[in-house]
């Protein structure tokens, strides 16, 4: 018989894609129920898109209008306010993406993305502004002087791109991606196959709600 063991969920997430948001809150909700553990692996879409070469180009209306909808009810299931922001460059995230290491030694990494992603999409306040990053880390209690040499010092963006590299690597393209045990699941979604695989890699019995022969 297999005895359970503790899982890790490697999670990589841009804060500036509104379904990481989503799979962000469903993420911690998943594994919570699971008692599973959460690798941090922040990335920049803007990154991944030059490294795979990917062609920009424009949905028609139809498919553009039912995203919207699709979106808020997403937002509506998961109770989140979620903005739209117009011409969106996924760079804008990549300060919010620095603060995130420092987050993560702080073991504030929770808090600190649940504060970006509510400034960023409910306030639509600009997360590539220093003020507006720093405002966040004093809500949390950190290290002020600290937090603000970790967003303005750019070598921190030799790990998002060396994320973004590991996450091409194993499959990956986008954001939320969260890989259990090598499996690659890409999408907020994806979030009851990653709770299913967390049960299969652990040894738990998970039963989980369409699960077909439970």
């Amino acid at each position: 018989m297999t005895s359970d063991k503790q899982i890790s969920v490697e999670f990589y997430f841009d804060y500036s894609c509104p379904w990481t948001y989503l799979g962000y809150k469903r993420l911690i909700q998943t594994t919570t129920r699971t008692a599973s553990l959460i690798e941090w692996k922040p990335i920049n879409l803007e990154i991944v898109s030059k490294s795979l070469n990917k062609p920009k180009k424009e949905s028609p209306k139809y498919i553009t209008n039912y995203r919207k909808k699709d979106l808020q009810d997403w937002a509506s299931y998961c109770s989140l306010d979620i903005k739209e922001h117009k011409n969106l460059d996924h760079r804008v995230s990549l300060k919010a993406s620095r603060g995130a290491f420092f987050a993560l030694s702080e073991d504030k990494i929770v808090d600190y993305s649940s504060e970006v992603f509510k400034a960023f999409f409910s306030e639509l306040a600009d997360i590539s502004d220093d003020q507006v990053l720093i405002n966040i880390a004093e809500k949390l209690d950190m290290n002020i002087e600290a937090f603000k040499e970790s967003i303005q010092n750019d070598l921190q963006d030799e790990k998002i791109k060396s994320n973004c590299e590991e996450l091409i690597s194993k499959g990956g393209y986008g954001s939320p991606t969260m890989i259990v045990d090598k499996q690659l699941f890409f999408g907020n979604d994806r979030m009851n196959l990653v709770e299913f695989a967390i049960g299969q890699a652990s040894g738990k019995v998970l039963v989980l709600p369409g699960q077909h022969d439970a």
